[in-house]
């Protein structure tokens, strides 16, 4: 990210958890404010992916009547294709 694009913040931490993150920032040649906007990005993307898996709990729970009885319909089709498959394989 470009510098001239960043934008200055004051956040306010506890003592412990800021002396965690300078502890982590020099173990990595990093520095305070790097840590916390990789920190933010990780989190922020981890809230997204949950979001995401709950919509997507959320549709399949809605359409799973649907598919069970889509499975069913098939079900026949699926025993046939097999016996016709198991009387070429005897050939």
């Amino acid at each position: 990210m470009q510098k001239h694009s960043m934008k200055r913040i004051m956040v306010t931490i506890p003592p412990d958890l800021l002396y965690e993150v300078e502890k982590k920032a020099k173990e990595n040649n990093s520095n305070r404010s790097r840590l916390i906007r990789e920190s933010l990005r990780i989190y922020l993307d981890d809230l997204k992916k949950r979001t995401l898996r709950e919509e997507l709990k959320e549709f399949y729970l809605l359409n799973a009547e649907r598919d069970r009885q889509i499975a069913e319909e098939f079900s026949y089709s699926d025993y046939e294709l097999e016996k016709k498959l198991a009387k070429q394989e005897e050939k």
